[in-house]
């Protein structure tokens, strides 16, 4: 923690890791970092929402994406800034050498050569249920801001997201389908107060900009 990398605002929170363990750029960590998480079942309405949100002009505000390596929108979401080039950090459970799902494997590479790859613990650990929490409050630490594309009631999302608010951050959901179990989890955080992207010109304010002004942070 007393590295001058370590990140300014994954300091404040409850109990922060005492280290992080890194594999790729670490100057990733000096970027403005914005979570964006979601559920393992992703349907193509995520995907499109990610596509909208995910764009070239992110480099030029110099922001990095942070999410957790799962199936679904958080791979979905790394892949996608990996096309575009845009920064992008992968918090992992457990040790920096336990790759989850193994069908990231692949995706764990690239990210370690493009990115970052962080995990709290070095090597391999046994892994245990309780180390996803552990990887969440990370992902929810790190940034100023996170966003949440579809997420049932019990997610390790919404997980991330509580976190978030426990934090005092801004957290932010994409409203969706009221008959699917993919969007109960974002609408149970609207009803906590979360704020709405319902389309890009809400996901420019939330970043900052205005019209084609970028506001100062």
């Amino acid at each position: 923690m007393g590295d001058s990398r370590y990140p300014r605002f994954l300091k404040e929170i409850h109990k922060p890791p005492k280290q992080l363990h890194c594999k790729g750029n670490v100057d990733l960590l000096k970027k403005r970092c914005l979570t964006i998480v979601g559920t393992r079942k992703a349907t193509r309405y995520g995907k499109e929402v990610l596509d909208m949100l995910l764009q070239p002009y992110l480099i030029d505000l110099d922001i990095c994406i942070v999410s957790g390596l799962a199936e679904g929108i958080d791979t979905m979401g790394h892949r996608r800034c990996l096309e575009l080039g845009i920064p992008t950090i992968a918090v992992i459970a457990g040790g920096i050498g336990n790759i989850y799902p193994l069908s990231n494997a692949k995706l764990y590479e690239d990210i370690s050569e493009k990115g970052l790859v962080m995990a709290e613990y070095g090597g391999k650990v046994e892994m245990h249920k309780g180390m996803f929490p552990m990887r969440n409050r990370i992902l929810a630490g790190i940034s100023e801001t996170t966003v949440v594309i579809e997420a049932d009631i019990q997610s390790g999302s919404l997980v991330t997201a509580n976190l978030a608010l426990e934090f005092n951050r801004d957290v932010y959901v994409i409203p969706g389908d009221i008959f699917k179990s993919t969007s109960r989890g974002c609408h149970s955080l609207i009803k906590q107060g979360a704020g709405i992207i319902a389309g890009e010109e809400d996901f420019k304010q939330v970043l900052g900009i205005e019209g084609d002004q970028i506001k100062c942070f």
